[in-house]
């Protein structure tokens, strides 16, 4: 299920109805769906539930970035796994424990560092302390690491044989493609679809993007 296909991830940043048809109308265009507050606030699980249920190509990640005791992050996990998501994004700095509470119920997929300018103050400095911990836990599916800092991204990518979610394409400033050549499988893109005034076509134009980088990323044939 986490293996690219177009490597591209459309972070659902909206409320619950629209994420519903956005959801709908990119089914099969982008490798998954990311859901995080905005439909959780605005709708409960029952708005995810929604979401998950007129997507039938796309994975439901949701990303609500569960940092909290074993006992509680798995309740959480439960909670989502009832509502049809796929994987869901726990933080990393919180421990072994909670990382294994969650992926005892759902594929989790790790935060490692984030895309934004405060992450450089503590995250950064334990990113590969946190992929090295969560490297073995079953069900650990995959890393997010920035599309924003690509030397950290690299870094990241070359610590991990798992998949690695990059967020940070598109308004945050990294230019689609530039994840992917660096080694990530998924780029992370939000605004630059949700946005657009035809998010299908904008997604599509994306996808064509990513797969080039694909394509020139990957080791030539020495034959």
């Amino acid at each position: 299920m986490f293996e690219p296909r177009t490597g591209l991830v459309v972070a659902l940043d909206v409320g619950p109805r629209r994420a519903v048809e956005l959801a709908s109308d990119l089914d099969g265009i982008v490798d998954g769906v990311k859901v995080g507050y905005e439909v959780v606030l605005g709708g409960g699980l029952e708005a995810l539930a929604e979401v998950a249920n007129v997507v039938s190509e796309s994975f439901v990640l949701v990303d609500l970035k569960t940092a909290d005791i074993p006992y509680v992050s798995a309740s959480i996990a439960e909670g989502l796994k009832e509502a049809g998501a796929d994987a869901m994004i726990v933080h990393g700095f919180v421990g072994r424990d909670t990382v294994e509470a969650c992926a005892g119920v759902l594929p989790t997929v790790v935060v490692a560092t984030m895309s934004h300018e405060g992450a450089k103050m503590f995250y950064d400095g334990v990113k590969l302390e946190v992929v090295r911990m969560c490297e073995d836990i079953e069900g650990v599916v995959g890393f997010v690491a920035p599309a924003t800092r690509p030397s950290v991204l690299r870094e990241v990518v070359e610590a991990t044989d798992k998949p690695v979610f990059s967020p940070g394409v598109g308004a945050q400033g990294a230019e689609p493609g530039s994840a992917i050549a660096v080694g990530a499988s998924f780029e992370i893109v939000g605004r630059l679809i949700i946005r657009a005034d035809d998010p299908v076509t904008a997604a599509k134009e994306l996808v064509d993007v990513l797969g080039e980088a694909m394509r020139s990323s990957r080791p030539s044939d020495p034959g």
